[in-house]
């Protein structure tokens, strides 16, 4: 079989093409493992042998972390593809465990990081309750009591809260892309009247959901909308976090993330919370400059992004 068998999929624009490639690749040249078999039970070069719970992380500690998590998000009600999580090299969702599970394991390192790419004085990790969910500093695929909240079921794929030198309390919630966009999420009359509704109380402009209620921005802003629920306390009204980020972490050439970004930004109005696109290069070149993730960095860069710039 030849890596065009295994790489070729006729739906695939030059994105997906491309980093299908760029994963059978690393699977092969890195891991050397064989190809693995999609839900259907095609064999795929992006796609690890079924049996595999490891290789599709790039610590040891991010993969001890989402066999343990994975569990928890069961236990919670919550929804996991495991095949996306094990399996699929080209899911959003190692990638995320892969940064976060790690960064998790490593809070010294995960300031530095942080501090750098956020652009604050960032001085610790906290392990903080939400409601009956804790977050123990960083958690992935973390979602707070839907009843307390939109009650719609949106969950973050990461979330850090982070100390700040001043004392305040940041909450960052992240969005992870990879080659998937944003969710195709229907419009429904009821969950737009609560989505307008909250727009208006979190002081987002008065054109701030008839702008992004569309299929282009409209899982970001809910995101960003539960990430300002969240810092402000939901139905309690008991604030645990002085800020907060909203960050779209994706590649760094994804037009699409960059112009949701730009389009919910510009409705942000008053509302407290902020949102920011990352880029997976950026985020490699801060990885690359802390002590301790220097070589990490390197293996995120070479799965992730190729070359780095200059």
């Amino acid at each position: 079989m030849t890596d065009a068998d295994i790489t070729y999929v006729a739906s695939d624009n030059a994105v997906t093409r491309r980093e299908r490639r760029r994963q059978s690749a690393y699977r092969e040249q890195v891991l050397g493992r064989p190809a693995g078999v999609d839900w259907i039970g095609r064999t795929l070069g992006n796609y690890l042998p079924a049996d595999d719970r490891l290789n599709n992380f790039l610590s040891a500690e991010a993969a001890e972390y989402s066999a343990a998590r994975a569990d928890v998000v069961r236990s919670e009600g919550g929804q996991l593809e495991r095949t996306r999580l094990f399996t699929n090299m080209l899911s959003s969702m190692p990638l995320c465990f892969s940064v976060f599970g790690h960064l998790r394991a490593h809070p010294t390192e995960a300031v530095a990081v942080l501090g750098s790419i956020l652009q604050r004085d960032v001085v610790g990790l906290d392990d903080v309750a939400v409601g009956r969910r804790q977050i123990a500093g960083i958690e992935c695929e973390w979602a707070p009591e839907s009843e307390d909240h939109l009650q719609d079921g949106t969950a973050f794929d990461a979330v850090v809260v982070a100390r700040l030198d001043d004392g305040r309390r940041l909450l960052v919630a992240v969005e992870c892309k990879y080659i998937d966009g944003f969710s195709l999420d229907p419009e429904n009359a009821e969950k737009d009247a609560k989505y307008r509704r909250a727009c208006e109380d979190f002081g987002m402009t008065g054109t701030a959901f008839d702008a992004l209620r569309g299929h282009a921005t409209r899982q970001l802003l809910r995101n960003v909308l539960l990430t300002e629920s969240v810092r402000r306390g939901g139905r309690s009204g008991s604030a645990q976090f002085d800020e907060a980020i909203t960050v779209v972490f994706a590649r760094d050439d994804d037009q699409v993330a960059h112009a949701a970004v730009t389009a919910v930004d510009r409705e942000r109005g008053s509302m407290p919370t902020a949102v920011t696109f990352l880029g997976h290069g950026a985020f490699a070149d801060a990885a690359s400059g802390v002590p301790g993730l220097a070589k990490w960095a390197g293996r995120f860069r070479r799965r992730y992004v190729g070359q780095a710039a200059g």
